[in-house]
């Protein structure tokens, strides 16, 4: 319901709220809550007070405010994190026990691949640069390429017309990307090099649900100069 002169619902102003937190800042002061979330810093405060009182927020150091515990139990609950726990993770373990690298699980959502899951290898050195409930567009990693290689021809059109990249002035590559997708989908998984990193690539592979669709995928990365020194599995050569 809407009580505001905007016309936005509590929930709507409490969805920015939320969405006002992320990796780089978990921790944030009223007044970049209210500047994030577009709301007047009266409001951002009554709807921090009820959301502390739920557990929703939680008060941080330097009268600061983060993400609180009881959300994190609520999302826990969610189909998507109960499949990962079923489906997913014993996969992802078995990766990990052979490469030690970090290894990642994401699903589609709108143009982004989610990262929903990961392992994290302790003695790689490879930059981390996913976060679970972090994003990136489908095109721009080995996750998001093995996603889209099960995804119609059209999607793929539709989606180098609505996405922008820097890297791409005069727009994404369609044909170049689809020539690329349809490779993966031959062979059965996606290889990226130096496009998040420049020293650094990674593999993704689908992992199929009971359905018989493509739902979940992990994907694992490390330097490239590690490929040069080591003997690469005969399924990641190209």
């Amino acid at each position: 319901m809407a009580n505001s002169t905007s016309g936005d619902s509590v929930l709507a102003r409490v969805e920015r709220i939320l969405a006002a937190f992320g990796s780089e800042t978990p921790v944030l002061q009223l007044k970049d809550i209210a500047s994030s979330a577009q709301l007047p810093t009266s409001t951002a405060l009554r709807l921090l007070t009820d959301m502390k009182q739920i557990g929703w927020i939680e008060s941080a150091r330097g009268q600061g405010y983060r993400v609180g515990t009881r959300l994190w139990e609520l999302a826990s609950r969610a189909a998507l994190a109960e499949d990962l726990a079923s489906v997913a993770i014993p996969f992802m373990s078995d990766v990990h026990a052979v490469l030690r690298q970090h290894v990642h699980v994401g699903v589609v959502e709108g143009d982004d691949v989610l990262f929903a899951e990961r392992i994290l290898g302790k003695k790689s050195d490879v930059p981390l640069r996913s976060n679970v409930a972090g994003r990136l567009p489908l095109h721009q990693s080995a996750a998001g390429l093995v996603l889209m290689s099960q995804y119609s021809e059209s999607f793929v059109t539709e989606y180098c017309q609505r996405v922008r990249d820097d890297s791409f002035p005069e727009g994404i590559p369609t044909d170049r990307l689809m020539t690329d997708l349809r490779r993966f989908a031959q062979r059965g998984y996606a290889l990226q090099r130096g496009r998040i990193d420049q020293e650094t690539g990674g593999i993704s592979v689908p992992v199929r649900v009971h359905s018989g669709t493509a739902r979940w995928r992990w994907a694992w990365s490390w330097r490239s100069r590690i490929w040069a020194r080591q003997k690469c599995p005969a399924s990641c050569k190209r």
